[in-house]
């Protein structure tokens, strides 16, 4: 996002540029002419440039508002914080690398073996005299 807000006041700043060129090249034209007088035509040129320095900075303290309120508003995390963050993440995975590595002898030393009982064999029916057709369920 901020790459295209550069883009965009970059792309206004040259827009200015050739606006600027354009209205000096007309007022040397007319001079040129004698349309205008030299006198006349440096007032107007200078009067431009007093405007549009004062455009330029009210354009500036209104886009740097504009920009300190969407940052605001989308709470974007600043550089410092995900330095400080990344720092924190970094001191936390070396600390559980540590309590990993020197808890896993322990642990190995500690557990109790496992024995393996055999299990008990199911009862498997066996069909009676009584009932010779019935049949057998394992």
């Amino acid at each position: 996002m901020e790459e295209s807000l550069k883009k965009l006041v970059y792309a206004g700043v040259g827009l200015a540029a050739q606006a600027t060129e354009k209205f000096e090249k007309a007022v040397g034209e007319l001079v040129e002419k004698g349309k205008l007088s030299d006198k006349e035509g440096k007032k107007i040129v200078d009067d431009f440039f007093s405007k549009t320095e004062k455009k330029k900075d009210s354009f500036e303290s209104k886009f740097k508002k504009t920009t300190e309120e969407v940052i605001a508003k989308f709470q974007f995390a600043q550089k410092k914080e995900v330095k400080d963050l990344s720092k924190k993440i970094e001191k936390l995975e070396k600390e559980l690398s540590k309590l990993t590595s020197t808890k896993a002898p322990k642990a190995a030393k500690t557990a109790p073996k496992a024995t393996a009982k055999a299990a008990p064999k199911a009862a498997t029916k066996t069909t009676t005299a009584a009932s010779p057709a019935a049949p057998v369920k394992a």
